[in-house]
């Protein structure tokens, strides 16, 4: 993958760090950097996926067990590890980390299997919707009909897909790499109809704004070459255990720290740590590269 984009990525996936922090901020700049700049970074990821599918991974064989590996095993090992933990803390330790879920039925349907809303282990919904748009893609792309024992279950129970916006980003990564050639020719003509469309939906449509913005940064990036260390294995980890690393660690960070600036700042950085230390366990024991589905 080119090093341009495993940075914005990684730079995607840190931003989405950011609005998984603990905090009581409601307004402000602060508040605006925390919560609102990181809900492009979701955009930034459905582009870069539907962009790699068209150009690059959409006539290989055996693409959906790929993804399977890839996507589906690393979502039901991080949202089951986290059920685990919420359950020995709160049967164990008199602890209930749950601010959504009730320890009963949805536990599994809504908490592991997530039909109808994010999992257990929130920031993975994103990878449970690339799946399912993987799933929608074998269907009409592979005339692949045995995707219908898993789309019509997955509607008729729940929700096909949790956030459509990260369909339509995915769709608009993968024209981009149909056009490709043209997006470079026009590459600052491109930009500049973004920024103008991103202006005024910012002002009268704020939640469409995040396309444009993440169009902009991928478009912006996409030819540059420059080298970079390998971090797609990091960025996966990163997405997928963040939240749990917070959520565990906040309730001590919170008795030691009163400066809520400071607070926040610490939990995005033991994150990062933590992560990488995972990363770093993933490369020294092969077997648990299983956790990033390979990477």
């Amino acid at each position: 993958m080119k090093q341009n984009i495993e940075l914005l990525r990684l730079i995607a996936v840190t931003l989405i760090v950011f609005t998984h922090t603990r905090h009581n901020f409601e307004s402000g700049v602060f508040y605006f950097v925390i919560e609102k700049i990181p809900t492009f970074g979701t955009m930034v990821l459905s582009i870069i996926s539907g962009y790699l599918y068209w150009s690059i991974s959409r006539n290989k064989k055996k693409l959906f067990e790929k993804k399977v590996k890839s996507l589906l095993v690393p979502y039901f090992i991080a949202n089951s590890s986290v059920i685990v933990l919420v359950l020995i803390s709160n049967y164990v330790f008199g602890y209930n980390a749950l601010n959504r879920l009730s320890f009963d039925y949805t536990l599994l349907t809504e908490g592991l299997l997530s039909l109808n809303s994010p999992p257990v282990n929130p920031p993975t919904y994103f990878v449970r919707d690339i799946f399912i748009v993987f799933v929608l893609a074998e269907l009409l792309f592979k005339k692949n009909f045995k995707m219908l024992f898993i789309i019509i279950p997955l509607a008729f129970f729940g929700k096909l897909i949790l956030r459509y916006d990260v369909l339509i980003a995915f769709i608009i990564g993968a024209f981009i790499a149909q056009y490709y050639v043209y997006v470079l020719k026009y590459k600052k003509t491109i930009i500049s109809i973004a920024l103008l469309f991103l202006v005024l939906t910012f002002i009268y449509f704020p939640f469409q704004s995040k396309f444009f913005i993440a169009i902009i940064a991928f478009v912006s990036v996409t030819n540059l070459n420059f080298k970079f260390v390998e971090v797609g294995g990091y960025s996966y980890l990163l997405h997928l255990y963040h939240s749990p690393v917070i959520v565990i660690l906040y309730p001590v960070l919170s008795i030691f720290i009163t400066n809520p600036y400071f607070l926040v700042i610490i939990q995005i950085i033991l994150a990062l740590f933590f992560c990488y230390l995972l990363y770093l366990f993933t490369r020294k024991f092969k077997f648990f590269k299983i956790l990033s589905g390979g990477r």
